[in-house]
């Protein structure tokens, strides 16, 4: 599920997981809803990269773009 990903990033991870953007934020309070009994995760370790949300039954990824890009 985590396909390799190293402890550091985990620890940042969940940094992260702390220091949600608002727009993260609003799509968060959606999907842990678990719309259509899908389970999603944030801030999800994989490889060399923490994905904003992932949902590992549907193996779907959402990137979000925060004012950060602006």
């Amino acid at each position: 599920m985590f396909s390799g990903a190293e402890k550091l990033l985990f620890a940042k991870a969940s940094k992260l997981r702390k220091q949600q953007t608002f727009a993260e934020e609003i799509l968060w309070n959606y999907l842990r809803t678990k719309p259509f009994g899908f389970k999603f995760r944030r801030q999800h370790p994989f490889s060399v990269y923490i994905l904003d949300f992932y949902c590992y039954s549907l193996k779907l990824a959402i990137e979000v773009d925060g004012s950060i890009h602006e």
